[in-house]
């Protein structure tokens, strides 16, 4: 089984026409699909959102159903200083720029995506580091899979959307789907192969 968390249903709609998922309604506090190959949920803009959504999960599927070798995705948009809008890119480390927590995560194939170092910032950066991408919920969930002893089993993708030639103020929910709707197969098939 893989989880996957992502910010806003934008990000998601690509991976939820992916496979057949069904809304979750027993979960009232967040979206959450289910299918038969993943659990996909929304949490919301920010890192306390994506803590709140991962704990919800970790408590539902993985103490309750025991499934405890699942994979854990963080999938979203994120602004860089070198990547172009519509790239997709794995991040390693990721960096909590609030309280300095940093994670390594063991990466699988990465299957020609680039890597990049992450950093999670508490509101939009107008800052774009050269090698550096930056989004608001991956240390969130990473935060919490290191409290469960679940961060071996996580995954950091991010599909860029904005860098200093594309600054985040003009992202458009419109803009999100055309870049998403690009780069689909390949995501598809990054997501098949995890």
């Amino acid at each position: 089984m893989k989880f996957i968390i992502s910010a806003y249903r934008a990000e998601a709609e690509s991976l939820l026409s992916f496979s057949e998922f069904a809304s979750d309604r027993s979960i009232r506090e967040f979206q959450v699909f289910r299918s038969g190959y993943a659990v996909l949920g929304i949490s919301g803009e920010g890192k306390r959102q994506a803590e709140k959504l991962t704990e919800l999960l970790i408590s539902r599927y993985v103490v309750e159903l025991g499934m405890e070798s699942s994979l854990w995705v963080n999938f979203g948009i994120a602004g860089s200083g070198s990547h172009m809008p519509g790239s997709l890119v794995y991040a390693n480390p990721v960096i909590d720029m609030e309280t300095g927590n940093q994670w390594q995560l063991f990466l699988r194939d990465t299957e020609d995506v680039p890597v990049a170092t992450l950093k999670t910032v508490t509101r939009p950066s107008r800052e774009y580091q050269e090698g550096v991408i930056y989004d608001m919920e991956a240390s969130g969930m990473l935060s919490v899979l290191s409290r469960h002893s679940l961060i071996r089993q996580a995954l950091v993708l991010k599909l860029i959307s904005d860098g200093p030639d594309h600054p985040y103020h003009r992202i458009t929910k419109s803009g999100i789907l055309k870049l998403l709707s690009n780069g689909e197969q390949k995501l598809h098939s990054i997501i098949r192969a995890l």
